[in-house]
């Protein structure tokens, strides 16, 4: 066997270690893993500004038991109920700001509630921010009261619902609610509303299994102007424009008299409803005018015009209209989707005559005689 030096074989390991120094040293370095790039920290929502306040008084979760009386401005910190044998009188002018804390402030009436405000010192009943928002504070709940409740020239901002009555009777005249969840909403309630209205709101006014007349009122700019479901109601010469749906009617008996329902995505719409729709401008509405859907109404003496796709649009052959202008709607003047005749004699149509669809023959519109 053949044998070498221990020095040789000494030189050659350290020449192997050279090169392999040498090779490395050539080879590109892997590149370190780099950290995923964390999330952008969102920033932090600006804080809200609070209005100058300096209450003259505070109510804090009480229950007031005795005749009360709140004038100037108060601040009201939690729940504050009205008992049944009380009357809370609020004065002219006065502002109530309502603090949310660990739970939604909200006042409360069991007893009656007199805000008589005027047009020169209307009341409010506000957050406690420059802005309010919906949801800042619960509202006013009128739970069981059947007491003269009343409230006059009020503004109602920032709520979850700006007045809630709860099998109880109130009186309304020229009260506003804005920036709220809900405006306005009863239940098994006795209402009488004259002027005032809601804007701004997800929900103008919702009316559930109560008898509601309601008179003058404006409705603007809500994502649902009116709803009502198994209600008695009386709407006159109503204002209710530039909402997504301006006003639905579910099992309801309705009369709906004048008034203008302009510029609104979808127009009237009833559902299993008995009553009329007489004197009142239906128009400019992005979808329709007028649906019908099981409906014994009385459709007359209206003016349906300029609506974006249907001035009428029907599912059967439960109402009928009469007297009517009905003319330059978008797509159909009469929309008959259903598979019954559907009656509307002596209406005026235009110049052009009447745009009839008939569902392919099935659902018959019956326009004779014309005017």
């Amino acid at each position: 066997m053949k044998r070498y030096p221990i020095l040789l074989i000494h030189g050659l390991l350290l020449a192997a270690l050279f090169c392999h120094q040498a090779q490395a040293a050539d080879t590109p370095a892997a590149a370190a893993p780099t950290a995923p790039a964390s999330a952008p920290v969102p920033a932090p929502a600006p804080e809200r500004a609070e209005a100058p306040f300096k209450p003259q008084s505070t109510f804090a979760d009480r229950v007031l038991a005795e005749d009360t009386v709140w004038k100037g401005e108060v601040l009201v910190e939690g729940a504050v109920t009205v008992a049944p044998q009380a009357t809370l009188t609020v004065e002219p002018g006065t502002v109530v700001r309502f603090k949310k804390g660990a739970g939604d402030p909200v006042l409360v009436v069991q007893g009656r509630l007199v805000a008589s405000g005027s047009k020169e010192e209307p009341i409010r009943f506000t957050s406690l921010f420059a802005a309010p928002a919906a949801g800042d504070w619960q509202g006013i709940v009128l739970l069981g009261s059947e007491k003269n409740n009343l409230l006059e020239n009020c503004r109602i901002e920032g709520a979850a619902a700006g007045v809630e009555a709860l099998f109880a009777n109130v009186t309304l005249k020229g009260v506003r609610a804005e920036r709220s969840t809900t405006g306005m909403r009863f239940q098994d309630a006795l209402v009488t509303m004259e002027g005032g209205g809601a804007s701004d709101c997800d929900t103008g006014m919702s009316f559930l299994q109560s008898e509601a007349t309601v008179r003058g009122v404006s409705v603007v700019g809500n994502r649902v102007g009116i709803e009502a479901r198994h209600t008695s109601i009386y709407l006159q010469d109503g204002s209710l424009a530039m909402n997504r749906s301006a006003f639905s009617c579910d099992s309801c008996r309705l009369k709906l008299a004048g008034g203008a329902v302009l510029d609104n995505g979808r127009g009237v719409t009833l559902f299993e409803t008995e009553g009329s729709v007489t004197g009142a401008k239906l128009a400019r509405n992005s979808d329709y005018g007028l649906s019908l859907t099981g409906s014994r109404v009385r459709v007359s003496d209206n003016v349906i015009t300029g609506n974006g796709a249907q001035g009428v649009l029907v599912f059967d052959g439960s109402a009928v209209a009469w007297d009517n202008v009905i003319s330059g709607n978008g797509g159909h003047d009469i929309y008959n989707a259903g598979n019954e005749e559907f009656r509307v004699p002596n209406n005026r149509w235009g110049e052009g005559g009447p745009k009839i669809y008939d569902n392919g023959g099935r659902g018959r519109v019956n326009v004779n005689p014309k005017r």
